[in-house]
């Protein structure tokens, strides 16, 4: 990546970047806010006096709420929100049928928010322009036309893949249609977009091999940082799970892990307890009613909700990117069960279990539920593996990098 000569020159502490966001990054209810989170606090590691301009747009689905950024963070950068509408429109759903525009994309994108971007434009002029997750895109053909400065994507994973996923687990002939259509569009949008940017940052090496192949533009892998926990867990006979619920990965996941596992673990072990926390929870509300399932909501902190909790199960059968939740865990030391799907990106160390299928599951969890000593084994690798390679001293350095820029 080619920065040029005059951004070269520029002291770091003279850095101007604007971001652009599909929704608040605070308050942090889930796990792209965590990423969004932590991609903000390892830039300003990176470096440290930037001026930042964060620009969000608040949905129905991701509302924010006023003042409720870190402290430490808003004396140096300044955070807007505008709100849109994002919900489906019957109507528009259909037309985007026959345009072959992504109708993901296009609910992402308004004039108010747009107007909100030209006036940034004409008061402010920035060194980087920093992209969260693809549906922050629609607005890249505008902001081309307005800047010089660098365009920089970071990818929360490939969208496209989870749509293609949901369809191929989809029985009804209707619905799997849909979902590959839409997924067919939004791929088009994708691969259109990365020729449009000046650098990617994948934060799985998965799917950064997907960016290497359909483009051109230079792509880097930058984890998302996390903070290993220094005090002990200790580690019950219960499972957990957290995640949003409006995002279907996590809907799908939980449900065929309810449905398929835990009854059969539940004849094995009689007083085993599946515990499960996280914002929507209204949309798996039937399994409130299954014997030794609590459904918990949302809860505070997520972090002591899964240190109290258990083993953590990640049962996922679609989606793309690294699941935060999981890196979370893994930093308390919690023992983490996980699908094939759910550690795609991580280079985990080989005494985490992995499961491609039911009978999988239903073997490893088993064998934990009966072994505190390799409980803790496996808690303990997983910790040792988010501080080898998920510090932020790690990430801060590889953003400098990226950028060929050096510290004074």
């Amino acid at each position: 990546m080619n920065l040029g000569p005059s951004f070269l020159k520029r002291n770091q502490k003279e850095m101007k970047v604007l971001i652009i966001s599909h929704k608040p990054p605070y308050p942090i209810i889930d796990g792209g806010c965590h990423a969004m989170d932590r991609m903000l606090r390892d830039f300003l590691i990176s470096f440290p006096d930037s001026e930042i301009k964060y620009m969000s747009i608040a949905t129905e689905k991701h509302p924010g709420k006023e003042k409720s950024a870190p402290p430490e963070l808003v004396n140096q950068v300044e955070f807007t929100e505008s709100k849109i509408s994002t919900k489906i429109n019957p109507f528009l759903a259909f037309i985007h049928l026959f345009s072959r525009k992504s109708y993901h994309i296009s609910r992402f994108k308004s004039s108010s928010f747009k107007e909100a971007i030209y006036s940034v434009f004409r008061k402010h002029t920035f060194d980087i322009v920093l992209f969260e997750s693809i549906f922050s895109a629609g607005y890249i053909d505008e902001i081309k036309t307005m800047t010089n400065a660098k365009l920089i994507y970071r990818a929360h994973n490939i969208e496209h893949k989870i749509w293609e996923d949901l369809s191929e687990g989809e029985s009804n002939p209707i619905k799997k249609w849909y979902l590959k259509d839409l997924s067919k569009t939004l791929k088009t949008f994708e691969i259109r977009f990365l020729q449009k940017v000046d650098l990617i940052y994948s934060i799985s090496t998965v799917d950064q091999q997907f960016f290497q192949e359909f483009t051109q533009t230079e792509c880097t892998y930058i984890p998302v940082s996390m903070r290993a926990q220094n005090k002990e867990v200790p580690i019950g006979n219960s499972l957990c799970f957290l995640g949003a619920f409006n995002w279907k990965p996590n809907k799908e996941g939980i449900m065929w892990f309810a449905n398929h596992i835990f009854d059969e673990l539940q004849e094995l072990f009689p007083d085993l307890r599946l515990e499960i926390a996280g914002s929507f929870s209204e949309e798996i509300k039937a399994l409130s009613n299954r014997k030794n399932v609590k459904l918990h909501g949302f809860v505070e902190s997520s972090m002591d909700f899964i240190q109290n909790n258990g083993i953590f199960i990640a049962p996922l059968l679609s989606g793309s990117g690294v699941k935060m939740k999981v890196l979370e865990a893994m930093s308390l030391g919690v023992p983490c069960v996980l699908s094939s799907k759910a550690s795609e990106g991580l280079d985990l160390p080989p005494i985490i279990p992995i499961c491609r299928n039911k009978k999988e599951f239903i073997e490893k969890l088993s064998l934990l539920l009966n072994d505190i000593e390799l409980k803790n084994k496996i808690g303990k690798a997983g910790k040792e593996f988010i501080r080898r390679d998920f510090s932020s001293e790690l990430v801060s350095q590889k953003i400098l990098r990226s950028i060929q820029l050096e510290r004074n």
